[in-house]
């Protein structure tokens, strides 16, 4: 008896719980940190995880003063059998990622020539400046090779039924479920000259990303004898093909003027991603500070550096979680030179970016690729180059020891060939 009584309770709490989340369904909403990545009511900047080592490319294009060139691309199609699934935007794609990379050093001018370049070329003979019409040194040409749309699935499920318990419940059933599926798409790009329309050796990209969806339900349902009620709950998330084909052609620009240029381009892919140990930091500082916190340490950051007054205030008067007009300005503008566009507030992102600045400057992509190449291949040829010759009197063969550079006996060295030198088809300003 008692134990009959005690489930009727808890089934009744049950029941009242689904009724009450039932009657409040209309207040579901995403959660911060979704609606940080798709604001409904901001634009955002589209980013990937490469988006970083473009402003690092351009950072070592600055350091290095390496020389303008001249390029163009022809249209970036989709050859594979679900053609269309990535979107025909790459070529766009690709010059948007050309001119962040170039934004301070202007080491790449596109010339966009196309199906309409005969009647610019007309247009451009009757211009009084026809003298500054420059034809393009290189050409990128590539295609969208490979999509699979379902190469990994997983799904996990449980579920539980009651039959009748009593005369007042003739049963009852929980159900939850969560799945994750992968997809995948692969760009090649190479370049070419457009003197003789010859591919230059070496200077390609070929990559593949994926892209997930995920899903989660959980079901309740209960039967009384007159009156039954069912509470679903799911969330699932999502990223189109294209974006994994944005990050593609991100990285792919980075491989291609990063070879063409010979510069040691890889410093700049191994430094983003939210895989680094700063990452993880700020993330978590942005966890644990309240929100008033994060907010007032941005705007110490800004007033400290010159985007905002000294007699500037974070808040409005009276008014704890409104931020300024000043204020908002400063976040704007800061966003603006970071390509972290978004809302006039202070998210995960913008907090993080700035907290890294401020704490690990040797982290910021922006500061890579300044030194010498980190390659051991090239330091080690570099000092064979310029090591001593072994005198003659002596029956002693060099050995690896004599190199100041040369790694320790039994250390492993990556054989990365040296970028090929004073080859004016491949380098520029060689």
């Amino acid at each position: 008896m008692i134990y009959a009584n005690y489930v009727k309770w808890l089934v009744a709490g049950i029941a009242v719980t689904m009724i009450t989340a039932g009657c409040s369904y209309r207040k579901v909403q995403p959660s911060s940190e979704i609606t940080e990545q798709m604001s409904q009511t901001y634009p955002t900047r589209n980013l990937t995880g490469f988006t970083q080592g473009l402003r690092c490319m351009d950072s070592m294009f600055v350091a290095r003063r390496v020389e303008p060139v001249y390029v163009t691309s022809a249209p970036l199609p989709d050859y594979t059998e679900n053609r269309g699934a990535a979107g025909y935007g790459a070529r766009d794609m690709l010059i948007s990622a050309l001119s962040e990379m170039t934004k301070e050093s202007g080491a790449i001018r596109f010339v966009a020539f196309d199906r309409s370049t005969p009647d610019i070329v007309a247009l451009q003979n009757s211009h009084p400046q026809k003298k500054e019409l420059r034809i393009p040194d290189f050409f990128i040409r590539g295609a969208v090779t490979q999509i699979n749309t379902s190469p990994y699935s997983k799904q996990r499920g449980a579920s539980l039924s009651v039959g009748e318990i009593s005369e007042d419940i003739s049963g009852a059933g929980a159900t939850n479920s969560s799945s994750v599926s992968l997809a995948t798409v692969s760009l090649d790009l190479a370049m070419g000259l457009v003197s003789n329309y010859q591919l230059l050796p070496g200077v390609f990209s070929a990559n593949t990303f994926s892209v997930g969806k995920t899903g989660l339900s959980d079901d309740l349902s209960i039967s009384l004898s007159k009156v039954g009620a069912v509470y679903r709950a799911s969330e699932n998330q999502s990223k189109a093909l294209s974006e994994g084909l944005r990050a593609l052609v991100e990285v792919g620009a980075i491989e291609l003027f990063g070879k063409l240029y010979g510069v040691p381009y890889w410093e700049c892919l191994a430094v983003i991603g939210e895989e680094r140990p700063e990452i993880y930091q700020a993330h978590r500082l942005y966890q644990e500070w309240n929100s008033q916190r994060v907010e007032r340490y941005v705007f110490d950051y800004l007033r400290d550096r010159g985007y905002l007054r000294i007699g500037a205030q974070p808040y409005v008067d009276g008014l704890d979680n409104a931020l300024t007009l000043e204020f908002r300005a400063g976040i704007l503008q800061v966003r603006s030179e970071l390509n972290l566009f978004g809302n006039p507030g202070v998210d995960k992102a913008l907090f993080s970016e700035l907290w890294i600045m401020d704490n690990a400057a040797q982290a910021d992509p922006a500061s890579r690729g300044r030194a010498s190449p980190l390659s051991p291949a090239r330091a080690q040829a570099t000092a064979t180059s310029t090591a001593k010759p072994v005198s003659n009197s002596s029956n002693k063969s060099p050995s690896v020891s004599d190199s100041p550079v040369a790694p320790a006996p039994g250390s492993p060295v990556r054989q990365t060939p040296p970028q090929p030198k004073n080859r004016p088809d491949i380098q520029p300003g060689s």
